[in-house]
């Protein structure tokens, strides 16, 4: 059997995209812009799970924690790369043996520009 990984998935800016409608006092698009949050990681949460060997054990904001076997590490990062909406919703993945392990290769995906699975390496 293949050890269990976990995935940290974490929507790209969505803090700016958030923080300019609070700054600009527009209630209206705060709310516009929080429901295509919601529903576009729930889309992302939903596709995952639907990934044989993905687990979806939590969903928070912008943000999705999955467990997952090392074989259907590859059928996730096709299956969430196809998600991906440039210009409306984007979201890093980052993919390790350890919760601390996902969350330095979201780190890697996140600071060698987004939009991007990273899976943790020693190197």
């Amino acid at each position: 059997m293949h050890p269990l990984l976990f995935a940290i998935v974490d929507g790209d800016d969505v803090g700016s995209k958030i923080e300019s409608h609070l700054l600009a006092n527009d209630v209206a698009g705060f709310v516009r812009t929080s429901k295509m949050i919601s529903l576009a990681v729930e889309k992302v949460a939903g596709s995952a799970s639907r990934v044989p060997g993905v687990t979806v054990m939590s969903t928070g904001g912008d943000s999705i924690m999955l467990q997952l076997s090392e074989d259907s590490t590859t059928r996730l990062r096709d299956a969430l790369e196809a998600l991906q909406q440039p210009g409306h919703f984007t979201f890093s993945v980052g993919v390790g043996r350890t919760l601390r392990e996902s969350f330095i290769a979201l780190r890697m995906a996140k600071s060698s520009g987004k939009c991007r699975v990273s899976i943790y390496s020693e190197r």
